[in-house]
């Protein structure tokens, strides 16, 4: 029997149709003929920014084997992403305003992955992956509250003329003016251009800025001797300098080590300048004549940051990478004391009336203070705060800023009671503090590019010196 031709052409047009029908079913499955490469997913984007919420979003949920790329909007902050998995801890390297960095998680199995900054360990994100279970889930972003005062400061705040001029460590002289570096950014993991400035504010809050000779050198450190002659350390200038007001004048001083790095600095009885040099790994004295001598720390790579001289002349200094303080005795030699927590990155110092050295442990989240040879550790109530800069007032009080916190803290020596004061100002990066002589406490907004004063009672008043630590 002959099959009919209509039939025939009828039946080689349903098979043309279902071949394209099956073609397309193929294409949206994902499947693909020899030959060809399945177009990459795009990735996941998470940006990082300056302000909270920092990471966005802050909890991302993706398949497995996805890519997730954080893109750096800034506008100053120069990050390193880490991130915790099977397998074990990456970091993304620095990762600048501008800049991107991609991970591909693992295809392998769910997850709840916390990612964060390495620097600035407040800033965090989450990343689920797959279907991972509630207990995971739950575990992702447990915290522990924590009490903060709830007294009411008055606080003010002051815009300062140059923008991006990241004010840092501060002093007051003995007409209550408020001395405070303007070094900019360029290093730090701040992204701003380097500065040469020191600003001075009056009791009736008159500015001025005072341009140091040298461009672009970073002045960190600032302290005031008695006679009112201001010093300050230039980093990225590798010079100190020495502002006499009365005089106008200003001279720089070359560290003879090239790239030092100079940080802390602080005066003892002799009117000798003692300063850290953080890359030098030395620490530097300054004769009132103009001589350098420099002294080589024995722990390597130690990072010399904060600095304090006690009543006996005697010069401490926090190692940041060394987790020790060291102590330069009057002959020149130099001992050393191990710090309980590891890798607690010890940052600003000073010393109180009976002579015990007190000191911030930025990345420990602790105080600490060294007596008779033993160190005892005040952790703060909050994870990450950053405690930062610190001072002790008349009744032996111990003011610190919170750098990643946004709060001033106060630490009762007597009782071992801390408290916290949150800073209305979000995100500023409290820095260096001074008390002036009717008790008010003034701190640096670094990232905010302000100065901040809490108004307080008169007989607060400090006693001791105050020495720079590591600024940013």
């Amino acid at each position: 029997m002959r099959t009919p031709a209509r039939y025939l052409w009828l039946l080689s047009i349903f098979f043309i149709w279902q071949t394209v029908i099956y073609s397309q079913q193929a294409q949206q499955a994902g499947m693909v003929g020899a030959g060809t490469q399945p177009a990459a997913p795009e990735p996941f984007t998470v940006v990082l920014s300056d302000e909270a919420p920092y990471f966005n979003p802050k909890r991302l949920r993706i398949p497995r084997g996805s890519t997730v790329r954080w893109e750096n909007r800034g506008p100053a902050l120069v990050h390193t992403i880490v991130v915790s998995t099977a397998k074990g801890v990456l970091h993304s390297g620095s990762v600048k305003p501008g800049e991107t960095w991609s991970y591909t998680f693992p295809a392998t199995e769910d997850a709840v992955i916390k990612t964060a900054c390495e620097v600035h360990p407040y800033m965090y994100g989450i990343v689920v992956i797959g279907n991972p279970s509630d207990s995971l889930l739950l575990s992702g972003e447990a915290t522990t509250a924590a009490k903060t005062s709830e007294t009411h400061l008055r606080i003010l705040e002051f815009p300062l003329p140059t923008a991006d001029s990241v004010p840092s460590i501060m002093a007051i002289d003995a007409e209550d003016n408020l001395w405070f570096t303007m070094g900019g950014g360029g290093f730090a993991n701040i992204n701003y251009p380097a500065q040469s400035m020191i600003g001075k504010m009056t009791l009736d809050g008159d500015m001025t800025v005072h341009h140091l000779p040298t461009p672009a050198s970073a002045p960190d450190g600032l302290v005031i001797a008695p006679d009112g002659t201001v010093f300050i350390t230039e980093f990225l200038g590798n010079k100190i300098a020495r502002i006499d007001p009365r005089r106008k004048t200003t001279e720089e001083f070359t560290i003879p080590t090239p790239e030092s790095w100079p940080t802390a600095l602080a005066l003892d009885s002799q009117g000798n300048l003692w300063f850290n040099e953080n890359k030098g790994n030395k620490i530097g004295r300054l004769s009132p004549s103009g001589i350098i001598r420099e002294y080589l720390i024995p722990t390597q790579n130690a990072r010399p940051t904060g600095m304090v001289i006690d009543a006996q002349d005697r010069v401490w200094f926090a190692q940041r990478d060394g987790n020790k303080i060291g102590c330069v005795q009057r002959d020149g030699t130099i001992i050393e004391y191990r710090i309980p927590t590891p890798r607690a990155k010890p940052t600003a110092m000073a010393v109180d009336a009976q002579g015990r050295i007190w000191f911030s442990e930025r990345q420990g989240n602790k105080i600490a203070m060294l007596d008779n040879g033993q160190i005892r550790e005040y952790p703060l109530p909050h994870p990450d705060s950053g405690p930062f800069f610190l001072l002790i007032d008349g009744d032996g009080q111990v003011w610190f800023t919170e750098l990643f916190g946004d709060r001033i803290g106060v630490l009762n020596p007597a009782t071992g009671q801390i408290i916290e004061h949150e800073l209305p100002t979000k995100d500023s990066w409290p820095g260096g503090l001074a008390m002036d002589s009717q008790g008010n406490l003034w701190f640096a907004m670094q990232l905010k590019n302000k100065v901040g004063v809490i108004l307080r009672s008169a007989r607060q008043t400090t006693n001791t010196q105050n020495a720079a630590g590591e600024s940013r």
